[in-house]
């Protein structure tokens, strides 16, 4: 090979390599999840996307954007099923959040919410709640009316007792308590006798 044609080659070479790393540096919009709390779902990680086909949508994730406050757009998506929404600065559960119809995900861990807005007892389909590194000090007593409600995740909080309503969650299976440092053990086993038998709690 001539010097002019390794260098084509090489030239090529270089080309080819750039637009495969372009390839695979873009962010995919979406993905097919297959073990979630509720089975293999597609998850959008671009509401700029969902937004394209909304009705179509089951699956939403929006988490470590330094978001303040959820886009109200998220609120087009009625069919929406699974909602993470972790590691952002939100101080809030938004009503157009609680009013989606379908919800049985919501993940939302890791923000600011110092306290949960009692309407979360109108979210009757959650089955899976992550609540967990919040700041929270208390959990409102609308918390019994999720009576679908498998697992709560409530961990690295700033929690000391729950609410006697928690009697009424009776599919719940897991509950995490863990890193509640001032939870004595004599609530923790108060706890324990509120929730069905097939409970969980640690």
């Amino acid at each position: 090979m001539n010097l002019i044609n390794f260098k084509s080659a090489l030239v090529i070479l270089i080309l080819s390599l750039g637009i495969s790393c372009s390839l695979h540096s873009q962010k995919k919009t979406h993905d097919v999840w297959e073990h979630t709390e509720i089975g293999s779902i597609t998850i959008y990680f671009s509401l700029e996307e969902a937004l394209k086909t909304p009705e179509k949508i089951r699956g939403l994730q929006l988490r470590d954007l330094g978001l303040n406050e959820l886009p109200k757009e998220i609120s087009k998506l009625k069919n929406l099923e699974y909602l993470r929404v972790h590691h952002n600065n939100l101080t809030t559960i938004p009503d157009f959040i609680i009013s989606l119809p379908k919800l049985r995900v919501l993940e939302i861990g890791g923000n600011r919410l110092g306290n949960v807005t009692e309407k979360i007892g109108k979210m009757t389909n959650l089955e899976h709640l992550g609540l967990k590194a919040n700041g929270l000090t208390k959990i409102p007593e609308n918390i019994g009316k999720l009576t679908k409600l498998k697992t709560l995740n409530l961990d690295f909080n700033y929690l000391t007792s729950l609410p006697e309503s928690i009697k009424n969650l009776i599919n719940l299976e897991d509950l995490s308590l863990m890193r509640n440092d001032s939870f004595t053990r004599a609530e923790l086993e108060k706890v324990k006798k509120l929730l069905p038998k097939q409970c969980f709690v640690r």
